[in-house]
């Protein structure tokens, strides 16, 4: 079965790392944690149904909801576009791509906006997948220290699918990648 980029596949023992969607759906789900609630009706829905899901609920099906509602509204998965539709779910100046010139100045602004918002970033890294394929994924980045804390991009199955690597490598990954990024600003 071939699937285009927006096509969202997902499945128990399926590593959902890598898929922006899933990226997107575990962040705005952070974001409305916080009191950032989205502008649509589907996503709306979708965290309204974990919010309101009992002791014992399938969360790895609240999360699926979550993550199709966010495919489903998503037009495309270009910096621009998700950029934008970010602005349209919780206003434009809410989010940003501005990181900085250079690598020192990328680094301090991804420190100072961990620090400013506890909340991770989204980054398109290049990367080697398991097969030994080589190509941009999306991932959010949980902490910038002396390490990169990538975190588990889909918290709601078994999966543990956080990670570290040295800030030289991230960078040097997200830098092939074009340093396409967005963080909260709000």
């Amino acid at each position: 079965m071939t699937t285009s980029p927006l096509e969202v596949v997902v499945s128990e023992t399926q590593s959902k790392a890598g898929e922006l969607h899933t990226a997107l759906a575990t962040w705005i789900f952070l974001l409305d944690d916080q009191g950032n609630a989205p502008d649509d009706e589907g996503i709306a829905a979708a965290l309204a149904a974990f919010r309101e899901a009992g002791e014992g609920a399938d969360v790895d099906a609240l999360g699926k909801a979550l993550v199709e509602a966010v495919a489903s509204s998503l037009p495309g998965d270009d910096l621009a576009t998700v950029t934008g539709w970010l602005g349209d779910l919780f206003g434009a100046d809410k989010v940003t791509t501005a990181f900085g010139e250079d690598r020192a100045e990328r680094t301090r602004t991804a420190r100072r906006a961990q620090f400013a918002t506890n909340l991770p970033w989204l980054a398109r890294v290049i990367d080697r997948f398991p097969g030994g394929n080589v190509g941009a994924h999306w991932l959010l980045v949980e902490r910038v220290d002396e390490q990169v804390t990538c975190m588990d991009p889909y918290p709601w199955d078994d999966l543990d699918e956080e990670y570290t690597q040295p800030v030289v490598e991230f960078m040097v990954k997200w830098e092939l990648a074009g340093c396409e990024g967005v963080r909260w600003n709000g």
